[in-house]
Formats: structure tokens, C-alpha cells, sequence
């Protein structure tokens, strides 16, 4: 699936996720805008999760999108700081990061 953020029709202004009225203008009437890549602003490694037993390192990233907005991903590889990334999101609504 396609990673869908959020435009003001009345200002432009690009938000994520959804809210009910613009925090810059006040309007309240939106468009999705399809976002298919972003880049990594700060990524960790989550290695110890509550109620799981050894399932695993989870790389997790802010992604600034393509749009504007920050989302955090998850992370299929290890990746830093400046590096770029296609967004989707997976079947269990996850937003999910690949390098390019």
C-alpha cells in the first residue's frame, strides 16, 4: 500500500497524521497526497520489546517525507542519518523504509 499523508486544500500545508483542522490556517478540509519517499533523519535499534522473546532487533527511523511530513518506519536494513528510502505501508498498517 501507498503511504498517504495529509494536504490542506485551503493553504498547502502537509501534515501527518490526519488532524481536524490546520494548524496554520484553521481549515479543515483535506486531500491524501501519496508520499513514495523521504529521507532518514535519525534511526535506533530497538533490541528489547516488551512481551516477545527473541524476536529480534527492530530498526526504527524519523523519515522526513517527500511532502514534508515525519513519519517514523520501520527499517528493513540498517541505514543513517542523509540516507534516502522508499515508503509503503505493509499489511498490518505499517509504515515500512527500504534504501533506495
Amino acid at each position: 500500500m501507498t503511504l498517504k499523508v495529509f494536504q490542506c486544500t485551503q493553504c498547502g500545508l502537509a501534515l501527518f497524521p490526519a488532524r481536524y483542522f490546520c494548524p496554520a490556517c484553521g481549515g479543515g478540509q483535506w486531500r491524501d497526497c501519496a508520499v513514495e519517499h523521504g529521507t532518514v533523519a535519525e534511526s535506533t535499534v530497538v533490541r528489547h520489546r516488551v512481551g516477545t522473546h527473541g524476536d529480534g532487533d527492530v530498526r526504527l527511523a524519523s523519515v522526513v517525507t517527500s511532502a514534508g511530513p515525519i513519519v517514523i518506519a520501520r527499517l528493513e536494513d540498517a541505514l543513517r542519518s542523509g540516507d534516502a528510502v522508499s515508503l509503503d505501508v505493509d499489511d498490518t498498517g505499517r509504515v515500512i523504509g527500504r534504501a533506495f
